[in-house]
C-alpha cells in the first residue's frame, strides 16, 4: 500500500518536471525564432546586430539547458529507484537532446540573405502611379487644348424691318464646334452638321502670334452651306470646375474674336404630330450626283424603317478652287424623322428651330428610281442598282480628271516653253 502511494505521489512530481522542461524548451525556441526573424528582416549581409542576436539566442538555449537539468535533479528519483515510465524518453535520452540543442546553439550562424528589392520596387511603382494620376488630373481638369465640344450662339437676321425705325427680325442660332482630336471636326446646329478638318499648332511664321497656340480650321457651315477656311489665335481659360472658354481671334485684330464655352452637344428632340406611316419601297439608300471640272456633288437619302432618315450632300472642290492646294471634301448631313402621307414625304428636322417639309415623291415601275419634287425635281437611284453604279462611276471619272488636270496643264505649259525656245 505504501509502495503504491509512493508511485502515485511520484507521478505528479514527474509530470510537473516534464511540463517545466517542455515549457523552458518552448520559451528558448520561441526566443531563438524571434531573434532569427529579426536577423532575417535585416536587408543585406549579416550585420553586428544579427551576430549579437545569434549570441543571445545561444545564451538563451544554454540557460534553458541548465534550468532543465536542475529541474530533473530535483524531481527525478535517484538512479535505480522505481518510477513511472516517461512518455518522452529516459534520463539519458533527455540529456542527449539537451546536448544536441546546446551544440546547435554553438554552431549557429545566421544565413546570409540577398538584399530584398521589394521595398524599392514598391516605392518606384507608387512614384510612377502618383505621377500618372497627377498627369491625368492636369489633363482632365486643367487641359488647355481645344479637343472637345464648344458652343456659341450667333444672332442672324431672319427678315426685313417693316420701316426705317424698326429693327429687322433676328433669331439666335446655336453652334457646336466639335474638335475630335484626330484632325477632324464637326460643326453642328440643331440636327444639321457640317464636316471639316483642323490643325492645332504653335504660331511660327510672320503675322502669327509666335510661340502661341494657333488653329487652322476648314469646314462647311451646316446652315448656310458655305466653306470656311481660316487660321485663328487660340486662348483657353478656366478649368473643369469653373467652366472653360475658348477664344478664337483674328491675327490682325484681336477684337475680332469669337468666344465659345465648353459644352456637350445636345440633340434637339423631334416629335411627329401623328402616327408613323411607312412605305416599304422607300426604305434603303438612294443616291444622285453630278460633276464638273472643278467641283462634284453627291446627294444621299438614307431612309430607315424606324421612321428616321438622313439627307447628306457632299461637295468635292478642286484644290486650286478651294485655295488649299488639294481637293477638299465638305459634307452637310441633316438628321430627320419622317412619315408618308398620300404620296408625300413629310419630314421634320431642326436648324435652330424645328422645321417641317412636305416633299411629293414617286417611284419608277422597277422601284430603282425615286423622284423627289423640291424646288426642282431630283432623281435618286437605289444604291446597288445599275443606274446608281453608273452615276457614281461618272463622278469618280470626273474626280480623276480633275486631279489630273493640273498635271496636264503643267505639261502643256512646259511643251509650249520648249517650242518657243
Amino acid at each position: 500500500m505504501d509502495e503504491n502511494n509512493e508511485k502515485l505521489t511520484a507521478a505528479p512530481e514527474q509530470t510537473d518536471a516534464e511540463e517545466q522542461v517542455t515549457q523552458v524548451i518552448e520559451n528558448a525556441t520561441a526566443d531563438t525564432e524571434e531573434y532569427n526573424q529579426e536577423a532575417e528582416d535585416t536587408a543585406g549581409s549579416v550585420t553586428e546586430d544579427a551576430a549579437q542576436s545569434a549570441e543571445e539566442a545561444k545564451e538563451a538555449v544554454e540557460e534553458a539547458s541548465d534550468a532543465a537539468t536542475e529541474a530533473f535533479e530535483e524531481t527525478v528519483p535517484a538512479e535505480g529507484a522505481e518510477g513511472p515510465d516517461r512518455a518522452f524518453g529516459t534520463d539519458s535520452e533527455i540529456s542527449d537532446d539537451l546536448i544536441q540543442m546546446q551544440n546547435a546553439a554553438e554552431n549557429y550562424a545566421p544565413v546570409k540573405k540577398k538584399r530584398k528589392l521589394m521595398g524599392p520596387i514598391i516605392i518606384s511603382i507608387v512614384i510612377v502611379a502618383v505621377a500618372a494620376v497627377a498627369a491625368l488630373v492636369l489633363k482632365v481638369f486643367f487641359n488647355t487644348g481645344i479637343e472637345g465640344s464648344w458652343y456659341y450662339e450667333r444672332e442672324v437676321q431672319t427678315g426685313y424691318a417693316e420701316s426705317t425705325n424698326d429693327e429687322p427680325p433676328t433669331m439666335k442660332l446655336g453652334y457646336y464646334f466639335i474638335f475630335e482630336g484626330n484632325g477632324k471636326m464637326t460643326v453642328k446646329s440643331g440636327t444639321v452638321s457640317g464636316s471639316g478638318t483642323y490643325t492645332y499648332r504653335t504660331g511660327s511664321v510672320e503675322g502669327e502670334p509666335i510661340g502661341k497656340p494657333v488653329v487652322d480650321i476648314n469646314y462647311i457651315d451646316p446652315l448656310y452651306r458655305t466653306p470656311v477656311n481660316t487660321s485663328m489665335a487660340v486662348e483657353v481659360t478656366g478649368n473643369i470646375f469653373t467652366g472653360k472658354t475658348l477664344k478664337l481671334s483674328a491675327f490682325e485684330n484681336a477684337s475680332q474674336a469669337v468666344t465659345l464655352t465648353q459644352k456637350n452637344y445636345e440633340k434637339p428632340e423631334l416629335k411627329r404630330e401623328g402616327d408613323f406611316v411607312a412605305d416599304k419601297e422607300l426604305e434603303g439608300k438612294w443616291v444622285n450626283g453630278e460633276a464638273s471640272f472643278n467641283i462634284s456633288y453627291t446627294t444621299t437619302y438614307d431612309i430607315k424603317s424606324d421612321g428616321t432618315m438622313s439627307v447628306s450632300s457632299t461637295q468635292t472642290v478642286n484644290g486650286q478652287l478651294s485655295g488649299t492646294g488639294k481637293d477638299q471634301e465638305y459634307t452637310v448631313t441633316i438628321d430627320c424623322i419622317y412619315s408618308t402621307n398620300k404620296g408625300k414625304l413629310e419630314i421634320m428636322y431642326n436648324a435652330g428651330e424645328n422645321q417641317k417639309q412636305e416633299l411629293p415623291y414617286s417611284l419608277s415601275k422597277k422601284g430603282d428610281v425615286l423622284t423627289i419634287k423640291e424646288a426642282q425635281e431630283i432623281n435618286l437611284y437605289k444604291v446597288g442598282s445599275a443606274s446608281a453604279d453608273e452615276i457614281m462611276d461618272k463622278i469618280s471619272k470626273s474626280t480623276q480628271a480633275t486631279e489630273a488636270a493640273p498635271q496636264v496643264t503643267q505639261a502643256a505649259a512646259e511643251a509650249e516653253t520648249k517650242a518657243k525656245e
